[in-house]
């Protein structure tokens, strides 16, 4: 049973890397610009399905990604339809998925719908995410199907090398900065071949001429050095830690949260500095590390492995504060903190395909109850 230290400790702890920072740039005054309601359902519901990636060895299987995207259900017909949902089981290896008691097996369910016919009225431009060490792809799908219903096709990964699969099954090795970019070009592929094939329900709902990268925690990293491949236009990270390499001068965004204590504010900062093109920071007061994910959900409601773990006993009161960072009932909830991370990476990516003026508003009061974000940014 020692996985599940591994499993908690890898979620958050594994995912601070230490670095330094270029001094701080001049950052330009924020307006108050009236933007959309981003932080809202956009007008699009939202279709939900799965493309195969191809082999990931014998260890993992075969590697798959989860695509969120605009679909043509209209609201009626949206209310008659079953909305996707998945089990706390479902994320963690087939092989041992029976290992977790049915009481902290709890299910998600997402605004969206599974198969469902995709929207006519695009292409819409793609969205390539990358998750966080011990993480999964369907942790973020409450963000990634908002994401989706403003417009855009959103292919989240496997990255099986450093997420919850290798922490569970005891993987040694480490994944490369390599790996990741070969994983994230290989979802772009695999959803290009989709688009063109008739027979599925994602045939011509992309636009491969419009690509963005979003990350959370080590997933950030992967999505800012995927800026170095010429196609795509841009990259937001949640909590991110920093590229590998020399910093893009690309147009970045940069959302932490103040009670982060795995990816601090003052880390994030770092981050921002070394990038030397456009470029914002949105911090966020109250949240933490883990509050991007459902997961934050599931582990309020009483459920998932940590509590799982934590009712056995299984991880020290340290690694468990690592594991929750974000999620307790004292912590303003994981929905009242969505519309905020959304809001912001959904105006990093409008604004950016349609090549418009990027400065971040500050926003309105009361827009976000419970919140005070702070705008940093340069060049934009």
């Amino acid at each position: 049973m020692n996985y599940f230290k591994s499993v908690m400790f890898a979620g958050v702890a594994a995912s601070v890397i230490l670095g330094s920072g270029l001094p701080a740039g001049a950052a330009s005054s924020p307006t108050t610009a009236s933007t959309p309601q981003y932080q809202k359902a956009g007008p699009l519901q939202v279709g939900v399905t799965t493309i195969d990636l191809g082999s990931a060895g014998t260890t993992f299987g075969e590697r798959t990604a989860t695509v969120f995207y605009p679909s043509s259900l209209t609201a009626s017909q949206a209310a008659t339809t079953a909305k996707y949902s998945y089990t706390q089981a479902q994320t963690l290896p087939a092989s041992i998925q029976g290992i977790l008691p049915a009481q902290f097996n709890t299910t998600t369910t997402i605004n969206a719908y599974g198969d469902a016919p995709a929207s006519t009225k695009g292409p819409y431009p793609i969205v390539l995410f990358s998750h966080g060490y011990g993480g999964e792809r369907l942790y973020y799908s409450n963000l990634l199907a908002g994401m989706a219903s403003w417009g855009y096709v959103v292919v989240s990964a496997d990255y099986f090398e450093r997420g919850i699969a290798a922490q569970a099954m005891s993987i040694k090795t480490k994944p490369t900065a390599a790996d990741d970019q070969k994983i994230m070009a290989s979802s772009l592929s695999a959803l290009k071949a989709a688009n063109t094939t008739a027979t599925s329900v994602l045939n011509g709902v992309a636009n491969p001429k419009k690509v963005a990268a979003v990350g959370h925690s080590a997933g950030g990293g992967t999505a800012y050095t995927a800026l170095n491949v010429p196609g795509i236009k841009t990259a937001v990270g949640w909590a991110p830690v920093g590229p590998s390499g020399k910093a893009s001068s690309k147009p970045v965004m940069l959302i932490g949260a103040q009670g982060d204590n795995a990816v601090t504010p003052k880390y994030v900062k770092n981050v921002y500095n070394k990038f030397t093109g456009p470029k914002s920071l949105v911090q966020i007061s109250g949240a933490g590390h883990d509050t991007y994910t459902d997961v934050c959900v599931t582990i309020r409601q009483g459920g998932g492995l940590i509590n799982y773990a934590l009712s056995q006993h299984l991880v020290t009161p340290q690694l468990a504060k690592l594991a929750t960072n974000g999620c307790l009932s004292s912590d303003p909830s994981p929905q009242s903190f969505w519309p905020v991370v959304q809001y912001y990476t959904v105006f990093q990516l409008a604004t950016q395909f349609a090549n418009k003026n990027s400065t971040v508003p500050v926003p309105a009061k009361g827009a976000f109850p419970g919140f005070q974000v702070k705008i940093t940014q340069q060049g934009t």
